[in-house]
């Protein structure tokens, strides 16, 4: 589709009134190549925005619903669309424009689209151009000016148009604006709001803003209260941008509406007042601005101003998001992620994350990859996850980057995943620095640069954090050991029940390491991991029994403990507990039982274990005898420790 014949249709539909329809026609244009989905979402807008001007015309009268499929299914009503070949480009166009969201559309598809909308816009434009010719005629306009239609800011804003058209018009503007003309007023205003055919200039662009707002232009008085709002060639002043704001709202203007509430949501310039913020948000809504239908989601979503609905909240969201707002689009992601206000469905959230994070919208980028990542609603996919964490850490997403990062750490991709989790840590995000310290410590082998990173998370709070940082201290040799420390950073993560930080100080009090010996304390550290299921702190516990260290010798509570250790695996527990069924100990005298577990520790390689079996073989106590197992496993248990 050639550029000019899509930018003649547009003013032409301008000049018409169909501001939005010539707006959603050119974003159509601008995105199909670079975000096709997005294209395809404005075709279908044109299409519906066609069918229902063309429907008043044809049928005399509103159709009852504003949707596609409803009206080219209405017999009467498509038999007065000709030629046939339009209504024949209709359906291709609902039918190109409504397929899956989650798969990949091709630009190819958006440019056909695109091509069918142009010749269905050209056929509405010469069919409504009737009307429109006797509707001037009535007024009895006597001047070009006359004619001159506000302009949408974005409209001629638009950085792809060429500097001579903008110049064009601001001459065109200037003349009809001397003569009183309210929206070339505006229109010049807005020129040099933005340095469109003219220098930037914001107190020429108040000065034509407030000619046409004494004529109660809505768009003027508007835009005048977006310079006060901002600050631009005036001293911000909520106050004076409220007040313009608010005449342009009663004006029926959309945007001055959302403004207004946005002014109260926020407590700019007045006391916070949802329930204000909510009644502009409605008006503004009321007249398909998609804004003020997501920030109202999110009043209902959290009660203020209006009764806490999350079915409303949905409600809101969904008709944003439809019309292709992509914050809307993330927030119904959301909802449907959470189950609020409908059935949780991971499928349904991920189609609404990917439609708004193909608008690079960083939030639904980050859950897109979430949900890719974990296979909810999606099949789980690492490289689709790397690849939407990325878009999002690019944009700046803490918790993108540190989830990156942890995808390359786990890969072993140490550079990638240090760059990342640098990133985020810097940006104080507690979990990041304590991935990055295990990063340190257990990857790269950087002692000290580990430290600074479990430091940071651990005086945070985060008790993983705490245990490695004491884990350092106690037993690291990249640094001094500190068992005072340690003791102090284990204390801490036992504070909120960490098991491995309870048994690690367990083991520093019943070797009097940073603390004064004290078996008691000891008992009690292994007695609160081990109940909890912690193997070593299971193990030292029967110990203490076995050895009546801090307590009375006790065999069968020893073999309660040692016992539970033995069947996890613990080698020196399954030694133990073998030794007790040799003497009797706590568990009954008994050799057989004995010989299976000195096995089970002996291939863990436990020397004094395979010593024992060799001899059990040699003595032919619960084994049969036998020499070779005996040599086996004497020889073994002479071998040195690897």
């Amino acid at each position: 589709m050639q550029y000019e014949i899509l930018r003649e249709q547009c003013i032409k539909l301008h000049t018409l009134s169909f501001s939005d329809l010539a707006e959603n026609l050119q974003d159509a244009s601008s995105y199909a190549v670079s975000k096709p989905s997005i294209s395809l979402q404005k075709s279908r807008l044109v299409l519906e925005d066609i069918l229902f001007e063309i429907y008043k015309i044809e049928m005399h009268s509103e159709p009852r619903l504003k949707n596609i499929r409803t009206l080219l299914n209405n017999r009467d009503f498509v038999a007065r669309i000709h030629p046939r070949r339009i209504y024949l480009l209709m359906n291709l166009v609902r039918k190109m424009t409504s397929g899956g969201s989650n798969d990949v559309v091709e630009s190819k598809a958006a440019k056909i689209v695109l091509d069918y909308v142009s010749d269905i816009v050209e056929w509405f434009i010469k069919r409504y151009d009737r009307s429109f010719k006797a509707s001037v005629a009535a007024q009895n306009h006597s001047s070009i000016e006359d004619l001159i239609p506000p302009f949408a800011i974005n409209v001629l804003t638009h950085d792809d148009q060429p500097s001579e058209d903008y110049e064009r018009a601001a001459n065109w503007f200037e003349l009809a604006a001397a003569k009183g003309n309210a929206s070339a007023q505006y229109n010049l205003g807005v020129l040099y709001n933005h340095g469109r055919g003219v220098k930037k200039d914001y107190v020429e662009a108040k000065k034509w803003y407030e000619k046409a707002a004494v004529q109660n232009d809505a768009n003027a008085l508007y835009s005048l209260a977006v310079l006060y709002h901002l600050g631009n060639g005036v001293i911000q002043n909520y106050a004076e941008a409220a007040h313009y704001y608010k005449i342009a709202a009663d004006l029926g203007n959309a945007e001055a509406q959302y403004n207004l509430g946005v002014l109260y949501n926020q407590g700019l310039g007045m006391p916070v007042n949802f329930a204000e913020a909510a009644k502009w948000y409605i008006l503004a809504s009321n007249q398909g601005y998609t804004s003020a239908q997501n920030n109202l989601g999110f009043l209902y979503h959290n009660g203020d101003g209006v009764p806490q609905s999350y079915e409303e909240a949905t409600a809101y969201f969904e008709k944003a998001a439809t019309a292709g707002d992509a914050s809307a689009q993330y927030n119904l992601g959301y909802m449907y992620l959470k189950g609020r206000g409908v059935t949780q469905r991971f499928e349904e959230a991920a189609k609404w994350f990917h439609l708004a994070a193909l608008q690079n919208h960083t939030n639904a980028e980050f859950q897109l990859a979430m949900l890719y990542n974990n296979g909810q609603g999606l099949q789980q996919n690492t490289e689709e996850a790397i690849k939407w964490f990325k878009l999002a850490a690019h944009g700046g997403h803490t918790n993108a980057q540190y989830c990156l990062g942890v995808l390359y750490a786990k890969e072993k991709s140490s550079e990638r995943a240090e760059k990342w989790l640098e990133l985020a840590a810097n940006k104080g995000h507690i979990s990041a620095n304590y991935e990055l310290g295990l990063l340190y410590a257990h990857q790269l082998e950087q002692i000290e640069k580990a430290l600074p990173c479990f430091k940071v998370a651990a005086s945070k709070g985060l008790a993983d954090a705490q245990y490695e940082l004491g884990l350092l201290y106690a037993t690291s040799t990249g640094i001094a050991r500190n068992y005072t420390e340690a003791v102090k950073w284990w204390r801490a993560a036992s504070d909120q029940s960490h098991l491995h930080a309870e048994y690690q100080l367990g083991l520093l009090y019943e070797q009097g390491l940073g603390v004064a010996q004290d078996l008691e304390e000891a008992r009690r550290c292994y007695r609160l991991a081990a109940i909890q299921g912690h193997t070593g702190a299971q193990y030292q516990l029967g110990n203490l029994y076995d050895k009546g260290k801090g307590v009375e010798q006790d065999y069968t509570e020893a073999a309660k403990w040692i016992e539970q250790a033995a069947e996890k695996g613990h080698p020196k527990a399954q030694f133990q507990l073998a030794q007790m069924h040799i003497y009797g100990q706590g568990v009954p005298k008994d050799f057989a039982k004995a010989a299976q577990l000195y096995r089970l520790a002996a291939k863990q390689n436990h020397k004094k274990a395979q010593y024992q079996l060799g001899v059990l073989y040699k003595k032919g106590q619960g084994v049969a005898q036998d020499y070779n197992e005996a040599t086996h496993w004497l020889k073994k248990s002479l071998e040195e420790q690897k």
